[in-house]
């Protein structure tokens, strides 16, 4: 029986600073989540970083979303629901 590890995109908004992507990074490796993809847009605007993030783990998602969300330069993180992302893809 083979199941697939289960699939999550996050959606993350983060003030624009030199490292903050690579806390975000750390901090999912760290609580044993993989990336599968990374997609980053910065707002010309505002000092703001839109981030989403697909990641798999055997781990609740909702843990990764309380760590990173003690992280200084985060501003709000969503979770999407995997299916409605595919269907955008």
């Amino acid at each position: 029986m083979n199941t697939a590890t289960p699939e999550h995109t996050l959606r993350i908004s983060a003030a624009q600073q030199n490292t903050v992507l690579e806390r975000i990074l750390q901090v999912t490796r760290y609580r044993g989540f993989q990336v599968n993809g990374i997609n980053m847009f910065s707002e010309q605007s505002s000092d703001a970083l839109d981030i989403e993030m697909t990641v798999s783990s055997e781990h609740p998602v909702s843990q990764l979303q309380l760590q990173l969300s003690k992280l200084f330069d985060i501003k709000t993180i969503e979770i999407q629901d995997t299916a409605s992302a595919q269907c955008r893809a």
